[in-house]
Formats: C-alpha cells, sequence, structure tokens
C-alpha cells in the first residue's frame, strides 16, 4: 500500500509540475521559429548534425554555441516535434510530422499563429484572469494593456499586422476544404460578403473557386488600411454593428465568438436584415463547445473558451447557448448535422433564410432530426439520420485537407415574412 501511494503521490506532483511548466513547450517552440530551425532543416532537404545545423544559425559570435542548441533540440525532440538518429555514428536531426506545420511561407504553416499566441503583450491578460471574476465590464486584456482589443489593434498597426497574419493562417486552413467539399453551399448565390473578414484570405478562396459570385470582405478601417488588395474582391469599411452590407450570403468566420450574447444577437438581426427579401444564407464558421467530449481538441477548445473571456469578454458557446442567441435574434428553429471534417451543406433553394454554422463535431452516432428534407434530392435526406455513416464514409479524404478542424454544422431556417 505504502508503494502504491508512493507511486500516486509522484504522478500526481510530475503532472502539476507539467502545468507549472507548461509555458515552456510554447516558447520553446517560438524560439524554433524564430532561430529559422525547421526552415533550415527543410530547406537542407534531410536530417542534420547538430555542429551543420549550428552553423546556419545566426548569432553575434558566429555559429550558435553547440550545448545550448543540444540543449534546445533535446526537448523538442522530447515533444516529438524533430527527430534524431544516428547516420555513421553521429546524431542527425530531422522534422518529425508535427513540425512541418512549423515551416514558414507555406499554406498549411501555423507560423503566424503561433507568434501571435506567444506575443508577450498578447499573453499578458493571462496574468489578469482571476481578476475577471467579478460583474465589471472590464476585460483582462483592457488590465494588462490599458484598452479594449479593438481600439490597442487600431492604434498598433505592428500588433495588428501580427493579429491580422494569424487569423490568415487559421482561414487558410480551413477555406480550401471548404471550397473544395461545399460546392453545392454556393449554388445559387449571385454575391457574398465575409464580415469581420479581415485580410480578405477567406473570401478570396471563395472568388477564386467561384468567379461567378461577386465577393466583398467588410471590416473596420484600420483592418483595410494595412491589408492586400486583390482584384476579385471589393473591400468595404464599416462597423457591423451599425450596418452589413447587403447579399445573397454572409459568411462569418470565428466572429460571434468575440462577442457576449446581446452583441451576437445584434450582428445577427444586421445580417437578416441584410439578406434579400426572399430568402438568403448566413454562414458562421464556429467551435461548438462540449466539454465532456474525447475529442482530442476539447482541451483546446475549453483554452480558446478562457482566451475569449479574457481578451474581449467573448466565449465559445455549447449547442444550448447557442440555441439561446439563434432563437432571441429571431429564427424559428436550427437543425444539426455532425461530421469529422468540413462538411458539404445544401441549399434548399426554397427561398427561405438560411444560417449554417460550422463549428466542431464532437459524437458519434449521434440522431440528428433534420425538420424537413432540405431539397427534393433523394440523398440530401442524409443530412439527418445517416448523417454520421455519411461522415465516416468521407471525412477521411477531407481530414488530410483539414487537420485542425472537425466541425458540427447548424441550419437556422425562418421562412420570410
Amino acid at each position: 500500500m505504502a508503494t502504491q501511494n508512493l507511486k500516486q503521490d509522484q504522478a500526481s506532483q510530475a503532472k502539476l509540475w507539467s502545468f507549472i511548466y507548461g509555458f515552456a513547450e510554447s516558447l520553446v517552440v517560438k524560439s524554433a521559429i524564430q532561430l529559422d530551425i525547421p526552415d533550415i532543416i527543410h530547406n537542407h532537404g534531410k536530417p542534420m548534425t547538430l555542429s551543420n545545423l549550428a552553423s546556419r544559425i545566426p548569432s553575434p559570435n558566429g555559429a550558435a554555441d553547440h550545448d545550448r542548441l543540444f540543449r534546445i533540440m533535446r526537448y523538442l525532440v522530447h515533444m516529438n516535434l524533430f527527430t534524431k538518429e544516428s547516420i555513421d555514428g553521429e546524431d542527425h536531426y530531422g522534422l518529425a510530422p508535427a513540425a512541418k506545420y512549423l515551416v514558414k511561407g507555406w499554406e498549411k504553416s501555423m507560423v503566424p499563429s503561433i507568434l501571435c499566441i506567444t506575443d508577450k503583450e498578447f499573453m499578458s491578460p493571462w496574468y489578469h484572469l482571476k481578476e475577471g471574476l467579478g460583474n465589471e465590464s472590464t476585460t483582462a486584456f483592457e488590465k494588462a494593456l490599458g484598452m479594449n482589443i479593438w481600439d490597442y489593434m487600431s492604434k498598433n498597426p505592428k500588433k495588428n499586422n501580427i493579429f491580422n497574419e494569424a487569423m490568415a493562417c487559421d482561414t487558410r486552413l480551413l477555406m480550401s476544404a471548404l471550397v473544395s467539399e461545399c460546392k453545392d453551399m454556393f449554388q445559387g448565390i449571385k454575391s457574398l460578403v465575409d464580415v469581420g473578414g479581415g485580410t480578405g484570405t477567406a473570401v478570396r478562396h471563395i472568388a477564386k473557386a467561384y468567379p461567378h459570385i461577386n465577393c466583398s470582405v467588410y471590416d473596420l478601417p484600420h483592418v483595410a488600411a494595412d491589408s492586400p488588395t486583390y482584384p476579385e474582391v471589393t473591400r468595404i469599411e464599416g462597423d457591423m454593428f451599425k450596418f452589413i452590407p447587403k447579399a445573397d450570403a454572409i459568411l462569418m468566420k470565428c466572429i460571434l465568438h468575440d462577442w457576449a450574447d446581446d452583441e451576437c444577437i445584434k450582428i445577427l438581426k444586421k445580417c437578416k436584415e441584410a439578406l434579400p427579401s426572399n430568402g438568403g444564407k448566413v454562414i458562421l464558421v464556429d467551435i461548438v463547445l462540449n466539454a465532456f467530449s474525447e475529442h482530442p481538441y476539447t482541451k483546446m477548445r475549453m483554452v480558446m473558451d478562457l482566451d475569449m473571456m479574457l481578451n474581449c469578454g467573448g466565449k465559445e458557446r455549447t449547442e444550448e447557448e447557442w440555441k439561446k442567441i439563434i432563437y432571441a435574434a429571431g429564427f424559428s428553429r436550427y437543425n444539426i448535422r455532425q461530421v469529422n471534417a468540413i462538411q458539404r451543406v445544401w441549399p434548399n433553394g426554397k427561398g427561405e433564410d438560411e444560417v449554417v454554422w460550422g463549428g466542431e463535431g464532437v459524437r458519434e452516432g449521434v440522431e440528428v432530426d433534420v425538420g424537413g428534407v432540405v431539397d427534393d434530392r433523394e440523398d440530401d435526406v442524409a443530412l439527418g439520420a445517416r448523417a454520421t455513416w455519411e461522415g465516416a464514409k468521407w471525412a477521411p479524404r477531407l481530414m488530410r485537407g483539414c487537420a485542425l478542424r472537425w466541425v458540427r454544422v447548424k441550419m437556422v431556417r425562418e421562412k420570410p415574412t
């Protein structure tokens, strides 16, 4: 019994120490990126010796210190981000599968997101977590940096660029699968506006894939000032709480999680006003939180929920919480489809307002209530009872194109008045 208790104590203490030093993994990865270690090995084309790697890393005193580099690489290997193998009696370091996302400059690189999340100023609100339990409206971001996140971005162009590049990074990971696998979603759409679309990365994917759609990106003036222009995308400046440009379809990717319920309801009502009187579509991409799911990203989603609370007073929502704001915005019912990746969604073509949202799939074998056939095609019945079977059929192919997300889709409909 004493031996068993000792082992339990050791395991508990080890677990706590891993939490206490959890920051180290983030910052070691950030340092590896800043030292260009993933790019150096990738460009070399094969594993490298420590001395060869050190000679390629710039340092004020010439090559990087071998002992210090060895200790960093030892930890990165322990994290399973890099490999170490002995070739001709000498250790060589290579990229493990996850490290390819640390290589800069390709479509699925996560470097911009990592540099944003680990930025010193952007991490500072976490030091005010305990102060955010009161009822005051001041966010932890305001306590840390003296103003709300939106004012801070408008007054700090360098940080705004870091933030926008991170958002574009996340969008690139998602949109290639969306436009290729959800073709039917865009049928019958002649115009689409991406509300809060930042640099326009998301809507540009749509414009290139479906050139018949007149695509616009709508965001605040300071975002537009630092964003590239694209010939296939019209940029419109404005405030979504005051006005949303009219379009057949409205896209909002990771927007509503920035806001409390009251603000979300206002935004959704503005979306309805912007749709044509004979019906349109709002496409929302956001998380549906299930804290009891065994999904490997459940922990990440809960961290993101805290991040939203700290930075802007927003939240990641459960199904019940989404239902609350949907009904409050004037929609009368919603349908759910859960799949393991970016899903196919069918516009119904019956002149109904429709909100389609992609979030995170959470369970397997869930029976889905469609609330009616989506359109006249027999195979669309799969949206309901056969959803999990249909998802299992094609999800593996999609996951290769979008490894970071599982998606839950909700469709909210209301007949036009």
